[in-house]
């Protein structure tokens, strides 16, 4: 699922760049979500961690390149494409690593020209599993996947947005999951450390809540697997 905030204080320049992208991402078959936002302050305070961000740069208040700072602090992967009627700014772009910065008015074909460029670079570094049934087989991103689930010789796989079953062995599940920060922690579940907010001997308590078994046997190996990760993650 690609998730996508757009920021502009102009809310006839919002809605046209939205339909642009819907457009666009429906010609490639794509999942995704849209975000929108009046504001650089508004998109902050929503804590939300998007793949893409379309930020227009003159802004009341915050402006679109110092709420790009802010994104950096946090999201160092985000793709950035500025939006504006200003040339002059393009030099501070660089300073965020801003994937492109698109003039307006905005055209269709400049809109997806920079968009289908932009997915080539976020699918090239996503990594994915696939889960295969009889009839398809669904791309799901890593990111996306906050745990998974193994009951009754079915696999479920809890994502950020939706709940994908299928049938395989876990331990099949957990080989193509090595180097991808996830963990063992129990006979019948794996974790995405990314999105461990907190655990003890019994549980572990995912960042919206949701409780997973540890088993008593696998918490030393937690424990030292998860402190790691905060590390190399700078947390």
């Amino acid at each position: 699922m690609l998730k996508i905030a757009i920021c502009d204080d102009e809310v006839h320049q919002r809605i046209p760049l939205i339909n642009m992208i819907e457009k666009a991402l429906k010609l490639k078959n794509i999942n995704y979500f849209i975000y929108q936002y009046e504001s650089g302050e508004e998109l902050l305070q929503s804590k939300l961690e998007m793949d893409l961000y379309f930020l227009d740069i003159c802004m009341d208040k915050l402006s679109g390149i110092e709420t790009a700072k802010k994104i950096r602090e946090t999201n160092a992967k985000a793709i950035i494409i500025f939006i504006t009627v200003l040339k002059e700014y393009v030099f501070e772009a660089f300073d965020v690593r801003a994937f492109h910065y698109i003039l307006k008015p905005v055209t269709e074909k400049k809109l997806r020209e920079v968009l289908y460029s932009a997915l080539l670079q976020f699918q090239g570094t996503d990594k994915f599993i696939f889960a295969k049934t009889i009839s398809k087989s669904t791309k799901i991103f890593i990111k996306d996947i906050l745990y998974i689930e193994s009951q009754l010789r079915k696999i479920k796989v809890h994502t950020t947005y939706d709940v994908i079953e299928y049938y395989q062995k876990l331990s099949d599940v957990e080989n193509e999951l090595k180097d991808c920060n996830f963990f063992r922690c129990h006979k019948s579940y794996i974790v995405n450390l990314k999105y461990v907010r907190s655990y003890d001997a019994v549980f572990i308590t995912l960042k919206n809540g949701e409780k997973i078994y540890i088993s008593k046997h696998k918490f030393s190996d937690f424990s030292k697997t998860f402190m790691y990760y905060l590390k190399s993650e700078g947390l």
